[in-house]
């Protein structure tokens, strides 16, 4: 069958959708939906499943999508980011990432993809640190991130800033300390923000080199908060 990974067990993509949809259903909270939408600033439509009951009902559906192959897999993923509640798109990312020893070039360009889909915070961020990061981790930085930290979409900002959040002691601080500077000026807060988490997290590793930009780049506000929040 089309899809399936050579010698494991048939699986049916729309079969294991659709279980997926039943379970998800059949656990709808809709008093737990109207506070977690509030939460999101009312974006986005919510069944109402906490992160831990979510996590255990997508146990099944993941472990048998992943006999799939990639082309299969970021069909799947597709499929879930088109539905309307949110924790469709968090399962899709935990399948994404959970896939990653099968990625390939369509997959870097899906996850570039998603940066601008549904864009919020809560999305952006395992895009930019989980698939784009781990994508990227251990290459020369590639043109699309420096294109990024120029770009007018506030999303592919906040990606420019925060995909070298796990690198630690990898981490390419002319990059970080460029974008950083290119994007200061923009004052908006996710923007503001993520200046200030990505060099608090660089901040564990290198603490002199960015309480040192921090001063010489003049960052002041949220910024300056954020960035030197485990400054001694």
């Amino acid at each position: 069958m089309k899809g399936q990974v050579p010698g494991k067990k048939p699986v049916s993509a729309k079969v294991m959708l659709k279980e997926l949809e039943e379970a998800l259903e059949f656990n709808r909270d809709p008093e737990k939906a109207n506070g977690m939408a509030a939460y999101m600033k009312n974006r986005f439509n919510f069944l109402g499943i906490p992160q831990p009951l979510r996590k255990e009902l997508s146990r099944p559906f993941l472990k048998a999508a992943l006999l799939l192959d990639m082309p299969a897999i970021l069909q799947l993923a597709e499929e879930l980011w088109k539905k309307p509640e949110r924790e469709y798109q968090y399962i899709a990312m935990e399948l994404l990432y959970a896939s990653r020893k099968k990625w390939d070039a369509a997959s870097e360009l899906f996850f570039l993809h998603l940066v601008t889909e549904k864009s919020w915070w809560d999305t952006v961020d395992f895009i930019a640190s989980k698939l784009i990061g781990t994508r990227f981790a251990g290459k020369k930085k590639p043109g699309i991130m420096k294109a990024w930290i120029g770009a007018e979409n506030t999303w592919q900002n906040r990606t420019a800033l925060l995909f070298q959040l796990n690198y630690k002691q990898n981490t390419d601080a002319e990059f970080l300390f460029t974008a950083v500077r290119c994007l200061l000026p923009k004052r908006e807060f996710f923007i503001q923000k993520a200046i200030g988490w990505s060099l608090r997290q660089y901040h564990r590793t290198a603490p002199d080199k960015v309480e040192e930009f921090v001063e010489s780049a003049g960052i002041t506000g949220l910024a300056r908060k954020e960035a030197l929040k485990h400054s001694s």
